[in-house]
């Protein structure tokens, strides 16, 4: 056995291995793809469109920014808080 035997199998592998690609591409293009897409839409409960799905990452970031606000109120209240109880100006309540 020697390159004779090889020649026929390469020659072969030669036509086949692009079909088998092409057909692989296309199967995964147009028999999977909207599956996917459907099965990520029902998954996240709605419908996006692109203008949609930048809306929702804009309300994210605005969610954000507001607890991170609100988190750096109450760290500076916290701050007062202790500067005023080592000078020892903090006055009890009620008195």
């Amino acid at each position: 056995m020697g390159l004779e035997f090889l020649v026929p199998v390469f020659g072969i592998l030669v036509v086949l291995v692009p079909i088998i690609g092409v057909t692989t591409i296309m199967t995964l293009r147009w028999g999977l793809k909207p599956f996917i897409e459907t099965l990520a839409k029902e998954l996240k409960g709605t419908t996006l469109s692109p203008d949609s799905a930048g809306e929702m990452q804009f309300a994210a970031l605005l969610e954000q920014v507001e607890q991170l606000t609100d988190e750096v109120r109450r760290l500076k209240e916290a701050q007062e808080f202790d500067t005023r109880l080592l000078k020892g100006t903090d006055e009890a309540p009620g008195g």
